[in-house]
């Protein structure tokens, strides 16, 4: 038994070895890539993959979100424009940016969508637009970029809306088979404009890898970036300084003068305050400003009846004190003998006498009849 329990073992051991070595031969170690969710850093730049890419492939990309640096923009280069610019591209402004290109500066910019207002793409006299419905829908959504001398041309995903070129004429474009062209450059004096929809999507951190996006980046810069080595401004998410950093940077000494002369006037106007002066002693309330306070009361609360009722009841006793009477009469009788005594209208000292006074205009009409009757007597 142990001896058949051994060569078992031995068996074991030696099928063990043999597939080792069988693994160690034939089967190959490869590396294998796997798609990981975004890091903070991706998640708070867009842009990071543009910019290790450019870096990697030599040249150098500066990311910013400041719109006052399109006021100094620097010579050559190449300025990469992202959407959301109408507000920031005044006409003094925009004239700067042109004459920047025509100066041998290298302009991407990245086509605002149909129906929002791009100064930019209006001076150039670029329309956008949706494609035509009529377009088959099955087609491939490439868009095939052919640089004048490249060996190949390069494929991009397309985007669903169009650019339309007016009278100035591009120097070449690209298009989708039946949808419209997707991409025009322009030369302006000795620098150039490239124009494009969808871009933003295209080189940001998601899509950069896919079909020749990166490749044609690079091939854009090699070409018309006139710098050493290509140099990229990447403005972005654009912001206009607040009107209190505005007017600081603009001006400074108004705001200095203003602020002394406004310390002047407070130290003029401001009374100077001497000693403490002692508290007042209470003054005791009078119970006519308690009863007048009381009458407001119930006035703004609309309690009229309540005011109404003490009125009546100090006439009826002025009545029976003058004449008794009339005092003792019925209500409809108590008015008339007043309106033959006082030649007033037998109505309207019914309506004192007994009627709703729901109102403030009647109210006020209820005593003034009162009034006039307690006169009469």
């Amino acid at each position: 038994m142990t001896r058949r329990v051994a060569w078992t073992s031995v068996l074991v051991l030696a099928a063990l070895t043999l597939l080792a070595v069988w693994l160690m031969i034939d089967v190959e170690r490869v590396p294998v890539h796997s798609r990981e969710p975004p890091q903070s850093e991706a998640r708070r730049n867009p842009w990071l993959a543009l910019e290790r890419f450019t870096a990697h492939m030599g040249g150098h990309l500066t990311r910013a979100s400041d719109a006052r640096i399109l006021d100094r923009l620097p010579a050559g280069g190449t300025l990469f424009l992202d959407r959301q610019r109408a507000h920031l591209l005044p006409a003094e402004r925009l004239r700067r940016l042109i004459a920047w290109v025509e100066d041998g500066g290298y302009l991407i910019a990245v086509a605002e969508l149909p129906g929002v207002a791009d100064p930019l793409l209006d001076s150039l006299g670029v329309r956008r637009t949706e494609p035509s419905p009529s377009a088959p829908e099955d087609m491939p959504r490439v868009v095939q970029v052919t640089l004048p001398g490249a060996a190949r041309p390069l494929a991009l995903e397309a985007s669903w809306s169009v650019l339309k070129a007016g009278e100035r004429q591009p120097a070449w474009t690209a298009s989708q088979s039946g949808r419209g062209e997707q991409w025009l450059h322009f030369g302006i004096g000795r620098g150039q404009i490239t124009v494009a929809t969808a871009l933003d999507d295209h080189l940001s951190n998601r899509h950069i890898g896919e079909r020749d996006h990166a490749e044609l980046y690079w091939s854009l810069l090699s070409r018309y970036d006139r710098s050493p080595q290509p140099q990229v401004l990447l403005l972005s998410r654009l912001q206009m300084p607040t009107l209190l950093e505005w007017i600081w940077a603009n001006a400074r000494a108004a705001c200095i003068a203003a602020a002394v002369l406004l310390g002047l006037w407070l130290w003029r106007i401001v009374p100077r305050f001497g000693s403490t002066l002692p508290d007042a002693p209470p003054v005791r309330r009078e119970l006519r400003e308690h009863l007048a306070a009381v009458g407001r009361y119930q006035w703004r609360s609309g309690a009229l009846a309540a005011l109404l009722l003490p009125a009546r009841e100090h006439f009826r006793s002025r009545l029976a004190l003058r004449q008794p009477m009339i005092a003792v009469l019925p209500a409809a009788a108590q008015a008339a003998a007043l309106a033959a005594l006082c030649q007033r209208p037998a109505v309207r000292i019914a309506a004192a006498l007994d009627g709703a006074a729901e109102t403030p205009h009647a109210f006020t009409d209820t005593l003034r009849m009162l009034r006039n009757l307690e006169g009469d007597l």
